[in-house]
């Protein structure tokens, strides 16, 4: 039996296309809440990047930066900020590359330059409001827990030679998300379930990037949106329709959840 719903956000719960969370979704969230399933974010957004959900609907807790920082509404139940020789190693190349860079913090995001991928990925995630904050670069932020460096497929091999610690997770052409190698979603959704008393074979979880690769394989029944990429349809254990045609309400009627 299903106790607890994780949802990735980005092209899941949020279309790319309009930038709103569809009606369906909100009517099943409501279903689920009413059947006494726990229900959580699963994102590689930054913790303050995820209160505009608020609007739509009050879930339960949050994985935050695909896993390095989860909170409910009691306070910090995991963190694990990204290590910091990994950040030093990393920041010759960017300048001398002119590469674009996000440091995330839960203080908040700080860029070392903003370029064009920068204002494409705002776009893309309805953020185009919001403008980037310039970091320290002298006096960077001690407790970071993720990297987002806006590399192209090509332009990451080069980069992650210098980063044997982490490993890179891929859901836009325009960058990727740096974690430590041994972290991601599964571990948040680890940590989040124990803190609730669920077993991973009870966890359901909806994603469509390549950050959500791992947390669709680790789940007891991973759902991969209609928009999803090939390697997210993949591993999972369902193949639902896009996010704008009600794929998150289709797949939990498919799967006798509602």
């Amino acid at each position: 039996m299903i106790k607890a719903v994780f949802f990735d956000i980005d092209g899941t719960l949020i279309s790319f296309k309009t930038h709103r969370m569809p009606e369906s979704t909100r009517r099943a969230l409501k279903m689920l809440r009413a059947n006494g399933i726990k229900l959580f974010v699963a994102t590689g957004r930054a913790p303050k990047d995820t209160d505009f959900l608020k609007e739509y609907f009050d879930f339960d807790g949050i994985v935050s930066f695909n896993g390095q920082y989860c909170f409910d509404k009691s306070g910090v139940i995991y963190q694990s900020p990204f290590p910091l020789k990994s950040v030093a190693a990393v920041l010759p190349y960017l300048a001398e590359h002119n590469i674009a860079c996000c440091f995330e913090t839960v203080a908040g995001n700080r860029f070392n330059l903003v370029d064009s991928r920068v204002s494409e990925l705002l776009e893309l995630v309805g953020m185009s409001h919001v403008k980037p904050v310039l970091a320290d670069m002298d006096n960077l932020p001690k407790e970071i827990f993720q990297l987002t460096v806006y590399v192209t497929p090509e332009e990451e091999k080069p980069l992650m030679k210098l980063l044997p610690e982490c490993k890179a997770l891929r859901w836009s052409s325009l960058l990727i998300n740096v974690i430590g190698k041994d972290a991601g979603k599964p571990v948040g959704i680890r940590k989040v379930a124990e803190r609730y008393g669920i077993k991973r074979e009870e966890i359901m979880v909806f994603g469509d990037g390549g950050n959500d690769v791992d947390m669709l394989k680790y789940a007891g029944v991973g759902v991969a949106m209609g928009n999803a990429g090939d390697e997210a349809k993949a591993a999972a254990d369902y193949v639902t329709a896009d996010v704008d045609d009600d794929g998150i309400f289709k797949a939990l009627e498919h799967c006798r959840i509602l």
